[in-house]
């Protein structure tokens, strides 16, 4: 053998025991190298993950996994294959949100491993700029499905973090729909109230140096929803299925996977400011695109509502034509007739849907959500859980010119229930037939999906002013958090903005009150106060809100922190509405910086607290590109400006 075989031999000799070296940790980090995410595989083939932001732990070593009756993948896994994509982009556009338009960019790694059984899973990483999302990917094998009874991922929290989260809920009657109070700055580990309902998403955390909101996305058919255990250990949450005794015991809480099938995404977006949170659509990002098809028909805007102010109404043709009337003098879109309406004194829904278009405005319709998973008996019922009864419906009221339907009262988060959330959004589109959700899980995604989804509840709202008697006190709070969690994961139906009283009086201010219009974000907007309360304001108050928009093109977190203030500006065009609100039991004057304005000149319009709550104060400025602005709020009060070039 010659010098140059015997070298090309111990090469090639070298280079096979290379080969067989298993590997055991691979990394990925964010197009602009500041996130990175670490992989490691255990000794006993267990799977664990990090997320570090420039050398700063966000998530320590967080476990990944999943167990099925058939099979595990939580130990004993070998490394199978790899593959990484770089700089990987697209644009999408939304109908509603944070933003239109959308131009996200990632890396991408995806890698297969291999159980004791020699049964394979995959795990998809993404790292965004301003976040990391992952999911497992089961392929096809000689099984038709796989029974989950655990997902293993896990959120190892840093030491000395604190969160803002809420419980999930309890179950009974009206619940779970993700309707609890959000807690302000636990200390980490603290237990859930009841330890077995534990924490719902999203979860809220700031380490320090960085903030991180928790959820997920993209939620396929099939799947289910999952809460955050309650009783977390050295800062790692872990994930719960559903409860067996939810929605009235209807179906198993471990859904069967049908093969080959993907996960929901697990989401973590972070940043050094809560303004990374609070602008991000990550959610959108790693959701899958329409499925309806044409969307020309589907137009968010503004609704009317008299449940609120008046709970027995629907039942009222005559009344409902009055709240008609004045929806129709405000230009907005939509007037919403609750629950009941089947049993209208006068008239019915669909003389009431001939009288409301023939004065511009479009009719939304309630409906509950039961058959067997609730035993709510608000009418109508029994229409939306079976597909042949749910799509004559559709057929019926799209006739009428009904243009939409709320849903109500889903009672939970199992497979079952997630599959009437998918059946009823592809029925109703169908008919075009926009959808709002309450008494429901949280926005998923799926605004993205099926662009006929236009909000969804899942928040403690304006409602409880009516059956809640510490609402009025810890609302203040609540409204200046759930901008930096519950809305930041898609459109919220609060029902905001309400000057006169329900059962228990409120607290806010008219100022903090008339915030929310902006600071809340949904596809459709429902006014909660009556026509008379409305009209019974300044005209000024009327003016803004004859014109305050739904859409917007570009939104920014100005200032604020969780739970104690939130200031946030919304642009629609060349218009900008800036509004914020304080959840403090004191005064307040803020400072902030305009830098959202391009070069110019620009008028303002400002509305803010008057001296007493329930009173309003006017005023015109004028400003310049590179100006700060100074506002002062009233305990728990707010403010809102319309800002326009000159």
């Amino acid at each position: 053998m010659t010098k140059n075989q015997l070298f090309i031999w111990f090469i090639a000799l070298f280079m096979s025991a290379c080969s067989t070296v298993p590997k055991d940790n691979w990394e990925l980090s964010s197009p602009n190298g500041n996130l990175t995410t670490t992989v490691k595989l255990s000794e006993n083939g267990s799977l664990t993950y990090t997320l570090i932001n420039q050398k700063r732990i966000v998530l320590g070593e967080s476990p990944l996994g999943m167990i099925f009756e058939e099979m595990s993948f939580d130990s004993g896994l070998t490394f199978v294959s790899e593959n990484t994509a770089k700089q990987l982009s697209e644009s999408y556009t939304l109908l509603h949100g944070k933003k239109m338009e959308n131009n996200p960019v990632w890396n991408e790694l995806s890698m297969v491993f291999q159980n004791t059984q020699n049964e394979k899973i995959e795990i998809q990483f993404r790292v965004y700029d301003t976040g990391l999302t992952f999911r497992y990917h089961l392929p096809a094998s000689d099984l038709t499905g796989l029974t989950l009874k655990e997902d293993l991922s896990g959120f190892k929290i840093p030491e000395g973090s604190h969160g803002w989260m809420h419980p999930y809920d309890t179950i009974w009657q009206w619940a779970p729909g993700y309707e609890t109070l959000y807690e302000y700055k636990l200390p980490l580990g603290t237990p859930a109230p009841a330890g077995k309902n534990g924490w719902a998403f999203p979860m809220l955390f700031h380490t320090g140096a960085d903030w991180m909101l928790i959820s997920d996305a993209d939620m396929p058919e099939g799947f289910t929803g999952m809460m955050v255990n309650g009783n977390p250990e050295g800062g790692l949450y872990t994930l719960q299925l559903p409860l067996e005794e939810e929605a009235m015991g209807v179906c198993s809480s471990e859904p069967i996977l049908p093969l080959p099938y993907s996960t929901a995404w697990r989401v973590i977006i972070t940043g050094e400011t809560p303004a990374t949170i609070v602008e991000s659509n990550i959610i959108f990002d790693v959701s899958t695109p329409n499925k309806i098809g044409d969307l020309s028909w589907i137009k968010p805007g503004r609704s009317s509502w008299s449940w609120w102010s008046e709970s027995d109404s629907p039942r009222d043709f005559n009344r409902m034509k009055e709240f008609i009337d004045f929806t129709s003098s405000m230009g907005w879109e939509y007037f919403l007739v609750d629950a009941n309406w089947n049993d209208m004194a006068g008239g019915n829904l669909e003389e009431l849907t001939q009288y409301a278009n023939s004065k511009g405005v479009d009719i939304l319709a309630w409906y509950n959500s039961g058959g067997p998973h609730n035993v709510v008996t608000e009418q109508p019922r029994d229409l939306m859980h079976l597909r042949d009864a749910r799509r004559a419906e559709f057929e019926k009221i799209s006739n009428w010119g009904v243009k939409g339907i709320k849903v109500d009262f889903f009672q939970s988060d199992k497979h079952c229930i997630m599959q009437q959330y998918h059946d009823i959004l592809q029925d109703a589109a169908d008919f075009n037939i926009l959808v709002n959700f309450h008494g429901a899980t949280i926005p998923r995604g799926w605004e993205r999906t099926y662009p006929n989804l236009m909000t969804m509840e899942s928040v403690r709202g304006a409602e409880v002013y009516k059956f809640g008697r510490d609402f009025p006190e810890h609302a203040p709070r609540h409204n200046a958090i759930i901008p930096f969690t519950r809305n930041v994961i898609g459109s919220m139906d609060y029902t905001p903005v309400t000057f006169s009283n329900s059962t228990y009086p409120k607290l806010t201010t008219h100022g903090h009150e008339l915030a929310l219009a902006v600071v809340f974000e949904s596809g459709i907007q429902h006014f909660a106060d009556s026509d008379k309360s409305y009209m019974s304001q300044p005209d000024y108050v009327i003016e803004y809100l004859k014109n305050v928009p739904v859409v917007w093109d570009e939104t920014r977190l100005v200032d604020g922190y969780p739970g104690d203030y939130a200031i946030i500006a919304r642009r629609n065009g060349n218009t900008w509405y800036l509004s914020g609100i304080s959840g403090l039991n004191e005064a307040m004057e803020t400072e902030f910086d305009l830098d959202f304005l391009t070069q110019g000149n620009y008028a303002i319009k400002l509305i803010s607290d008057g001296d007493q709550p329930n009173q309003f104060k006017f005023e015109n400025m004028e400003t310049e590109t590179g100006q700060s602005m100074k506002v002062k709020m009233a305990a728990r009060g707010g403010f809102a400006a319309v800002i326009e070039s000159l």
